[in-house]
């Protein structure tokens, strides 16, 4: 199973995203978040996000679902900043919307998940209506 953090530029945003997912979360792995700035100020932080990284590290991976712009930056800076033992390239942001991707995440990482399915599912994902 991979670990999964949160990265907004939100705290508080992103730590009721967490709950919502605990919602449909059915297996143990860990899911983090590594959002917002020291003083609980709006934006993102590398080094917050390193630490979420380091504490969400699984022999399969981590995925980053991030919101926007500097979320996005700042998590590419933080898997840079990562060292040994970490392996980066099992560290992926996914091409999500932070909610609806992380929900389907929740949902279908278990023992057989790897890297590639989660994304592969993600991609397929963004094709789907919300209007019927």
């Amino acid at each position: 199973m991979l670990g999964i953090v949160i990265v907004s530029h939100s705290e508080k945003l992103a730590h009721e995203v967490i709950e919502l997912c605990r919602e449909v979360k059915q297996y143990d792995f860990p899911l983090l978040n590594g959002s917002g700035t020291e003083g609980g100020h709006l934006g993102s932080d590398p080094m917050r996000i390193k630490e979420a990284l380091q504490q969400a590290y699984t022999d399969d991976g981590v995925l980053i679902f991030a919101d926007i712009g500097s979320s996005i930056l700042n998590s590419e800076m933080a898997i840079e900043f990562l060292e040994m033992p970490y392996d980066k390239t099992k560290i992926k942001i996914a091409d999500a919307a932070i909610v609806e991707g992380a929900i389907v995440a929740m949902a279908i990482n278990d023992e057989k998940a790897t890297m590639d399915s989660l994304l592969n599912e993600l991609a397929e994902f963004k094709s789907v209506s919300k209007l019927i």
